[in-house]
């Protein structure tokens, strides 16, 4: 079995019957059988899963999944290809699942493959073939379907290609522009993946749908086991953040406070849920931005010291079990704010409690014990509309502290507060993007991130310069 199993790996798992730790065989069958009942008549899916890729030559960097793949099959191996055929039955679809052999040579490099044997008896498939035969049997499973929902990977150096066959050989030979198309790559992973796009562009354009699309839709709203993830990711990964703020001291570097986060993110501890393990990974690549490196949205260089009196921006969180988390803390380094950056500090804070009330209430008033949580999806709030919100609150803060701003400019949008208040997470740091502008629902789980970066510019309040403050958590609908 080519991943950690119940038996394999007792200490992740809370029931034999889960899958992947937390999420249960049916519940990976539920959300495929969720999607094809979505989808109309004669469709079927064609799922794939991610390649490794390289830093250098055969310089490997860790492998992750592709997360629609994960989504639906929980499986964990690289080069694989489910196909979903919608049928009339009670399962709801025929799955073909294509994966590596059983290859007693290269687990002995890399560890256990699950074979086909594995991929019929653990993952659910109905029929189980060697990856290898892929571009064979492709053709006739997808042939005789009104509706094929795939993503294309490589569709814009394939058009490239087709053109250029169209418009040189075409000329000479009519049947060769109906031939595979084979693209120069450096991989087998490569060449799998233009091999499969070539069988997926040559169905007629009226055939192909985005699979993508579908599987968002899916993923928008957490099930009480996904929702459980989540909420192990973000205790994991603020125990981690409160572990660095109490390490960090002057003359540190902002790189090793990136190595004390992640090194307490990965330790296993107990954080009071049940669950055993730290985080498998990190969930971005981390900020950690000290004194006016913290005015750079995405400072992930981490290459400077650490100053006395310098507030220190850590935006950062871990991956566990397939789901991310995603945190930001800004404090003193100093263990002490200054004044200035007390009261900056204070603004931004406002600003994300009274987002957090609208989410939970509907009013930015402050929550209290008595205060019925009923608000984003009572409301109808949208991110885009909570943004809006945000950038008045906060304007309506820094005016309070000084700054002159243009009450009918983009001022603070533009410059002083230049992204979102938030998105959507999940398995991706960044779920679901495409539906932004949808109103959020129960069981959606979204950051809420406000800050403020002031630059050394003399239209503002000359004590606030230089000071960059985020502050982000994640929150349940």
């Amino acid at each position: 079995f080519g991943q950690p199993d119940p038996v394999s790996h007792p200490h992740l798992f809370g029931s034999p019957d889960e899958l992947t730790p937390g999420i249960t065989r049916d519940e990976f069958h539920q959300r495929r059988k969720k999607l094809m009942n979505s989808l109309p008549d004669g469709s079927t899916v064609v799922l794939r899963a991610g390649s490794v890729k390289y830093m250098s030559g055969n310089i490997f960097y860790r492998f992750r999944q592709a997360s629609d793949f994960w989504y639906l099959t929980g499986f964990e191996e690289p080069d694989s290809v489910v196909v979903l055929e919608k049928k009339r039955s009670p399962k709801g679809y025929h799955m073909t699942f294509f994966s590596s052999p059983r290859d007693a040579h290269k687990e002995l490099w890399e560890g256990p493959i699950t074979g086909q044997e594995g991929a019929v008896k653990h993952f659910g498939a109905d029929d189980a073939l060697e990856i290898g035969s892929l571009t064979r049997h492709l053709p006739n499973l997808i042939s005789a379907s009104s509706h094929v929902y795939a993503d294309i990977h490589n569709a814009s150096s394939l058009s490239a290609a087709q053109s250029s066959r169209k418009s040189l050989m075409g000329l000479l030979d009519p049947v060769f522009t109906h031939r595979p198309i084979h693209t120069v790559s450096n991989t087998p992973s490569e060449r799998l993946s233009f091999e499969v796009d070539s069988i997926l562009l040559r169905l007629a354009e009226r055939k192909r749908k985005n699979l993508g699309k579908e599987v968002a839709t899916l993923r928008h709203v957490k099930s009480p086991a996904e929702r459980r993830l989540m909420k192990g990711a973000a205790k994991r990964s603020a125990r981690a953040h409160t572990l660095t703020m109490q390490y960090a001291q002057p003359g540190m570097s902002e790189a090793e406070l990136e190595s004390w986060f992640q090194h307490k993110c990965a330790q296993s501890c107990d954080v009071g849920d049940g669950l055993n393990g730290g985080c498998q990974r990190l969930a971005y690549v981390p900020v950690v931005a000290s004194g006016r490196n913290a005015l750079t949205i995405h400072h992930t260089s981490n290459d400077q010291q650490i100053r006395e009196g310098e507030l220190v921006l850590i935006d950062a969180g871990g991956e566990w079990n397939g789901y991310a988390s995603d945190i930001t803390r800004t404090f003193p380094v100093s263990g002490t704010f200054t004044a200035a950056q007390k009261a900056l500090y204070q603004a931004v804070l406002n600003v994300q409690k009274k987002c957090i009330s609208i989410l939970c209430t509907g009013s930015p008033h402050p929550i209290s014990v008595s205060t019925p949580l009923n608000g984003g999806e009572a409301a109808k709030m949208t991110l885009p509309a909570l943004h809006r919100m945000s950038t008045k609150f906060l304007a309506d803060e820094l005016t309070s502290l000084g700054f002159k701003l243009d009450p009918y400019g983009r001022e603070v949008e533009e410059r002083l507060y230049p992204h979102l208040v938030g998105h959507g997470v999940g398995i991706d740091l960044h779920e679901s993007s495409g539906m932004r502008n949808d109103e959020l629902v129960e069981g959606q789980v979204v950051t809420v991130e406000p800050g403020v970066y002031v630059p050394a510019d003399k239209r503002y309040p000359e004590e606030f310069h230089n000071i960059g403050i985020r502050i982000e958590a994640c929150f349940l609908e």
